[in-house]
């Protein structure tokens, strides 16, 4: 039952299938917490895997490739996003089972707030829901009970209503009060086995068909579907029952009718014998004779074994004594009678003692028929309907055949499931009593167009009562009409998911300035981003159009052109490779830099159907780099300075201030030290001021 339980809004989850290695869902908010969106999810099946930091994956890998059915894990690691920034993030990662296909799906849940993710043991907390959601008016019974302590807290009308208990005797027992004394055992059993008594990320599940038990103890076959669910602050099961006790009592009684109707038809004959009480014929009709090919002197007066394979003697025999023995009662023998000619022929007797009038047994007298060709033609009709009862009940697709009354002759478990009815109160009914919710809409107006026209009409429409979409395809025929109806309402919903996010996405793509872009296997405009064109158009004087030879467009010269032509052939090639391009600013004259990727576009495995590009301008960048550089060339020159000019002068400094007479200053030899230490102080001033310039003269910030 679609929307009853949904994941925190704050989380982010992500079901890839094993299978098909794809990502089946990604939640929208999935760039919050991982840094890619969730289209980068759906194109790289593999980039959960390859965003975990290298030092994490193969440990991520391991435990992954370790988890069993049904086991959930608390996963801690590293990855890298899309920007390349070292994130932590915490993963509540499973495997479990898809309920329609079979298939093994890894669940990724990431908490949004890490903090608390991170922390052992928390669990994913799914969202508290109200069960009232198709809950109260459900044709079918529903009702929620706690975990725990299995104790009914919630039931809807139509439970109340097939169980008998009012609403507030309802909420005093237990799911288990509802399975009879021999049932209750079994029920907890299966509990504990299929540990429903948790609240796993299972989804949906089907339990299969349970007793149950009504107020006045009458048993009822309930066919049950459950799924965990957060109720009063609760974990909770949601459980529908679908009442199947008509369902199994009709099938019951087809069965026996079946059986009759086969006996009836078995017992209808084609040959008429006589046996005496010494297992010899003493009658045979014309028809024994015509398919069998014997005269009257060929067996009359023989033994019954004449006419008896070896292998089946005693079959006979326990046939002919069961008969003697049984007087007035019919004794059945199907076996294979020999012609004349040596064919085996199958054959269906009914064979009754024949007594006097003091009641002895005189002769037992056989009625059969050759069934070889019956029951050649039987066994394909049996399988033949056997094949096609399988196939019809077990689509997914609403199958129904009306007459040209309207009535309904033959329907599916599709339609009862899909309808909410039970067969017994669809056939033989008219459709527009069954359902006059269809009157006055597309479904009546295709089907009558298809009986009246005799065509086959196939159309697609949304009924209100169900609030379900329809695909249906309706076939006439001389006797009435088949009609197919599929299901596409989450198809529906997954095709206004995929407008939203296309929509979203372009918004996205054209919401940035640097410039995307796309081209075929011919080197033609599929896509381009508004950054993209206009860029073109301020480049070249002309906006670039879908369709276009991309390197032909007006404005590139012959260099440009080829220099792009082999840009692409290397990616179409299947090389994934950047390239900075220059051009030059046609207002200030000035170098534009761009780096720009070209990525090779899959079709199919190993097929590639164009070229996805991404231009970024990195001009400032490369600026700054190079302003850098200039600033680190000066730093070296001025140590070079500092290490070679500075230390001579220095050096001589304090040798003439070791050598001056500190006790004496107005010693002779002191004046001509302070000529020499003055001569000194000047060079030394010249390299501060080389210093000074080499650090002044160029302003590393300022622009060319």
């Amino acid at each position: 039952m679609p929307g009853l339980v949904q994941s925190s809004t704050n989380d982010c989850v992500l079901a890839f299938d094993i299978l098909e290695q794809k990502f089946q869902f990604v939640s929208p908010n999935v760039n919050d917490i991982l840094g890619y969106t969730a289209f980068d999810f759906h194109n790289n099946g593999h980039l959960l895997l390859e965003i975990i930091d290298i030092k994490d994956r193969e440990r991520i890998k391991s435990q992954s490739n370790e988890l069993e059915t049904g086991e959930f894990i608390d996963l801690n690691y590293r990855i890298v996003t899309s920007t390349g920034a070292e994130k932590r993030v915490h993963e509540k990662r499973g495997l479990i089972e898809d309920p329609h296909t079979g298939g093994k799906i890894f669940l990724s849940i990431f908490s949004h707030h890490s903090s608390e993710a991170q922390k052992p043991g928390n669990k994913i907390k799914p969202q508290m829901i109200d069960p009232g959601f198709l809950f109260e008016d459900s044709p079918n019974p529903m009702l929620v009970y706690e975990l725990s302590s299995l104790r009914i807290l919630k039931v809807n009308k139509a439970a109340i209503k097939k169980y008998g208990y009012p609403e507030q005797r309802f909420i005093q027992i237990t799911a288990a009060d509802l399975h009879p004394a021999g049932e209750i055992e079994k029920f907890m059993a299966f509990l504990s086995e299929k540990d429903l008594s948790g609240s796993g990320f299972e989804g949906i599940r089907y339990s299969g068909i349970w007793k149950h038990q009504n107020i006045n103890g009458e048993i009822i076959y309930a066919e049950i579907i459950s799924q965990y669910i957060r109720y009063e602050n609760r974990d909770c099961r949601l459980v529908v029952a679908t009442d199947v006790t008509e369902t199994r009592h009709y099938r019951e009684e087809a069965k026996l009718s079946r059986q009759f109707l086969n006996s009836l038809i078995d017992s209808q004959t084609n040959f008429l014998i006589r046996v005496n009480m010494s297992g010899e014929y003493t009658f045979f009709n014309k028809q024994f004779y015509k398919v069998f090919g014997y005269e009257k002197e060929d067996i009359l007066g023989r033994h019954y074994s004449f006419t008896t394979i070896p292998e089946e003697a005693d079959l006979c025999e326990n046939a002919f004594l069961a008969c003697l023995n049984n007087p007035g009662k019919v004794v059945h023998l199907t076996h294979k009678k020999p012609d004349k000619n040596g064919n085996l022929h199958d054959t269906e007797w009914e064979l009754i003692s024949i007594v006097d009038d003091h009641g002895l047994v005189t002769e037992i007298q056989g009625i059969g028929k050759d069934i070889t060709h019956e029951l050649r033609i039987k066994k394909e009709i049996r399988e033949t309907a056997e094949k096609l009862d399988t196939f019809i009940e077990s689509i997914t697709d609403s199958f129904f055949i009306i007459n040209n009354e309207w009535r309904f002759l033959q329907v599916n478990k599709a339609l009862e499931k899909s309808s909410g009815k039970n067969r017994e109160d669809i056939l033989g009914h008219v459709i527009w009593d069954v359902f006059p919710n269809m009157v006055s809409t597309g479904f009546e107006r295709a089907y009558r167009k298809a009986f009246e026209e005799s065509v086959k009409v196939q159309f697609t429409e949304y009924f209100g009562p169900l609030k379900k979409w329809f695909n249906a395809a309706a076939y006439p025929s001389p006797d009435g009409l088949t009609v197919f109806m599929r299901d596409i309402t989450d198809e529906m919903h997954i095709q206004e998911e995929l407008i939203w996010t296309k929509n979203s996405l372009e918004a996205l793509i054209n919401n940035t300035e640097d410039q995307i872009w796309s081209v075929d296997k011919e080197t033609r405009y599929v896509y381009m981003n508004k950054a993209y064109r206009h860029k073109i158009a301020y480049l070249t004087g002309e906006e670039p159009q879908e369709g276009e030879f991309s390197y032909l467009h007006n404005g590139f010269n012959v260099e440009s052109i080829n220099e792009w032509a082999q840009y692409y052939q290397r990616a179409l090639d299947g090389e994934r490779y950047s390239i900075v391009s220059q051009n030059v600013d046609p207002l200030t004259k000035r170098t534009l830099s761009f780096e720009v990727s070209f990525n090779p576009i899959y079709k199919g495995k190993n097929q590639i159907s164009g070229v996805g590009c991404f231009g970024r301008n990195i001009t400032e960048r490369l600026e700054i780099e190079k302003a850098l550089t200039d600033q680190n060339e000066r730093l070296r020159n001025i140590a070079s300075l500092s290490s070679h000019e500075l230390r001579r002068p220095v050096a001589s400094l304090l040798g003439l201030m070791n050598i001056l007479d500190h006790e004496n200053f107005f010693n002779p030899d002191n004046k001509e030290i302070i000529k020499h230490l003055i001569t000194i102080g000047n060079e030394i001033d010249g390299v501060i001021r080389q210093i000074v310039d080499k650090t002044f003269t160029d302003n590393i910030y300022t622009s060319n």
